[in-house]
């Protein structure tokens, strides 16, 4: 007769284990980690001679406002278009109760950029409220060429007598600088992931002369961003525009095409897409650019498959009015109409946000109404990026 095998007892032990440690981990569990939200960025482009800010041993101090609230924050730098390092000083960053705190670069508050490379500083703690203005200063002890930049028309850089002056709140600028060098982005500590829209085009959406104290929201993006904060929806809004840009050769900066994967699909936590984009585009055909609808509507279609291949959807407008530009003819109308009866009709976009009928005249309109433009029959002044910003139906986004 085989003796019979006695079998292991300890199946009450192991399940009173597992228990244990499951409780022990509850505590981690539950509180989640924080995550970092990309809160302000840059579309940056190469400047020529002329646009390129040479400084030594000076402080230049940039002001831009975080579409988000955190509790820390880390700043994002990039050398992009530079062909050589770029030393640091100093970084600080204000806030506008004056609270102000030193960045620091693994450690060390000085650093430097490499070339055609960007730069992410440590975290600092230092609380930011949605829409604060928040001011940068880099302190630069060498001669420097800062080539990569941005229009800024309306808030320039202040560039400073020499000196560190990065930790002086009495800042006085020597001179201004039109163009905002090397800031790429804010990223914002806060307690959830917070979904990401971009605002994508030229200079009607960036709008380059937008200044920081003007009586009304000046980018119909910041518009749209204020309006979900205020319905409690967690989205933020990035704007991602150049002036003068174009869908899909390079001109004041690369192309749209061409920087998608920069501005949209390296941005954590893009779940949509805005595209106003084509003017430009329509504005700079002739001989030397030839142009018809369907070159338009081609570079509109691999914008879509590339977003729809992230699992980001892409809305649209059809591009604005502009009778009376000083590029505007017959022939070129004819392709802008073209254009917006396709965006408008072939379902190819996963929604459409109509912005030409709030900026309109009624009289004419394919002109922008008066009182809502710049005076160049092509840029809406802050009062139509108000209007569009507040086109935009907030259930778009869930």
């Amino acid at each position: 007769m085989m003796a019979s095998r006695s079998r292991p007892r300890f199946g009450l032990g192991l399940c009173l284990l597992s228990l244990a440690l499951l409780l022990a981990a509850l505590p981690a569990m539950a509180a989640a980690p924080p995550h970092w939200t990309r809160a302000f960025t840059s579309s940056l482009w190469k400047g020529s001679d002329r646009h390129t800010l040479e400084i030594a041993d000076a402080t230049i101090r940039m002001e831009v406002r975080v579409g988000a609230a955190g509790e820390a924050l880390r700043l994002r730098l990039s050398n992009e278009y530079g062909d050589a390092p770029i030393k640091i000083g100093a970084i600080t960053v204000r806030r506008a109760d004056g609270q102000i705190a030193q960045l620091l670069f693994d450690g060390s508050p000085t650093t430097q950029i490499w070339p055609n490379a960007p730069l992410v500083s440590d975290a600092v703690t230092l609380p930011v409220e949605a829409f604060e203005l928040v001011q940068v200063s880099i302190y630069f002890p060498d001669a420097v060429s800062l080539s990569t930049l941005h229009g800024v028309r309306g808030a320039p850089t202040a560039v400073s007598a020499p000196g560190n002056h990065s930790g002086n709140p009495a800042f006085i600028a020597e001179r201004t600088h039109v163009y905002r060098p090397l800031l790429a982005g804010i990223d914002v500590l806060g307690a959830r992931p917070r979904p990401v829209i971009v605002a994508y085009g030229d200079s009607i959406t960036d709008n380059v002369g937008c200044a920081n104290d003007e009586p009304v929201v000046c980018r119909w993006g910041e518009v749209l961003g204020r309006r979900l904060t205020a319905a409690g929806k967690p989205h933020v809004v990035l704007t991602q525009a150049i002036g003068g840009n174009r869908l899909l050769y390079a001109g004041v900066g690369p192309s749209a095409l061409a920087r998608f994967d920069r501005d949209v699909l390296a941005v954590p936590g893009v779940s949509h897409v805005i595209l106003l984009e084509g003017i430009n585009d329509i504005g700079n055909s002739g001989p030397s650019y030839p142009l018809v609808a369907a070159d338009l509507i081609r570079g509109y279609r691999q914008i879509i498959s590339r977003a729809h291949d992230h699992g980001i959807k892409i809305y649209a407008s059809p591009i604005l009015p502009w009778k009376g530009a000083s590029r505007f003819t017959d022939a070129r109308e004819a392709i802008r109409q073209e254009v917006n009866a396709w965006i408008r009709s072939s379902g190819a976009f996963d929604g459409i946000i109509d912005f030409e009928p709030v900026v309109a005249d009624p009289a004419d309109p394919q002109r922008l109404m008066p009182p809502l433009q710049l005076g160049d029959n092509l840029h809406p002044n802050g009062e139509g990026e108000t209007r569009m910003g507040n086109a935009v139906p907030l259930d778009l986004f869930r």
